[in-house]
């Protein structure tokens, strides 16, 4: 083999080399093994779409599914409750954030160049954009459009039952001293809707605004909704100094219901839509 041969043969051999160097990295060992979520909805978008044995740690609330509420705990939602030194030690290469709640971590994950994803949750189409992406980023991607396919086959069938003659007029209660309602940017205003229903507060631009008694009162709502983690029962409401004669009281469209899932921007929101749109039927 004369000496040209030969560096035509070793010019050939390196050029192989070189693309096999830069070849990408399997599918496997691009998506993270090691997430944080920071959210009781972050870990329910995650183990919906397959993505729970990746989970390393949790926060405090964490309850659904078993599997979630059965990983390690960083600290609350609230960030003040959260230490970045609990969360580092789980080795983490993508961190599940809240915007808002949690942009104070934002820094530090970059310095120390750990991925993150920010949760919006501000209506049910973020929520379902959200599990796209999230499906994207953890190599679950067709079990994250099975999930928003899911999703949308129930937001549909709750549209469809929805009364023809109008909106019902609904009264979300956050709270009762002082009262506290949902305004037009709050979750809860985008859930109601999808359900048939109208928020008689929605032209409040403030996502829970205060509002006064006599206001509620005089908008007259048809069904009134009270979180179960007021404690208070239904029969509590119509005994409220002139409650009795607002349609909501009168009809006994009085209800109890889980905050705790109505108010969670994650996959169960549209099962919550179809028990809402029943509710006001």
């Amino acid at each position: 083999m004369n000496k040209k041969r030969i560096f035509t043969l070793f010019l050939f051999i390196s050029l192989i080399s070189a693309l096999y160097a830069r070849k990408p990295k399997t599918s496997e060992s691009r998506y993270p093994k090691s997430i944080v979520a920071l959210s009781p909805s972050a870990a329910e978008i995650l183990f919906t779409i397959g993505a729970g044995d990746q989970v390393s740690a949790v926060s405090e609330f964490t309850d659904f599914p078993v599997e979630a509420k059965a990983k390690p705990v960083v600290g609350g939602f609230d960030g003040k409750t959260l230490s970045i030194e609990t969360i580092m030690s789980f080795k983490p290469d993508l961190v599940y954030l809240t915007e808002g709640m949690h942009n104070f971590l934002i820094s530090t994950l970059e310095s120390n160049g750990i991925a993150y994803y920010v949760s919006k949750g501000e209506s049910i189409a973020s929520v379902e954009k959200e599990i796209l992406e999230v499906g994207k980023i953890t190599g679950h991607e067709k079990e994250a459009a099975k999930v928003v396919d899911d999703m949308e086959k129930k937001l549909k069938k709750a549209a469809g039952a929805a009364k023809k003659d109008g909106p019902i007029k609904v009264y979300w209660e956050v709270w009762n001293a002082p009262y506290m309602s949902a305004g037009s940017t709050s979750f809860i205003n985008d859930v109601i809707k999808a359900a048939g229903g109208e928020n008689i507060f929605a032209d409040l631009s403030d996502a829970y605004p205060m509002v006064s008694e006599e206001t509620i009162i005089a908008r007259e709502p048809a069904v009134i909704l009270i979180p179960a983690s007021t404690g208070l029962e239904s029969s509590a409401v119509g005994l409220r100094n002139g409650w009795a004669d607002i349609p909501a009281v009168k009809g006994g469209r009085v209800f109890v219901v889980d905050d705790n899932v109505y108010t969670r921007p994650g996959p169960r929101v549209a099962d919550v839509v179809l028990e809402l749109s029943d509710l006001l039927k």
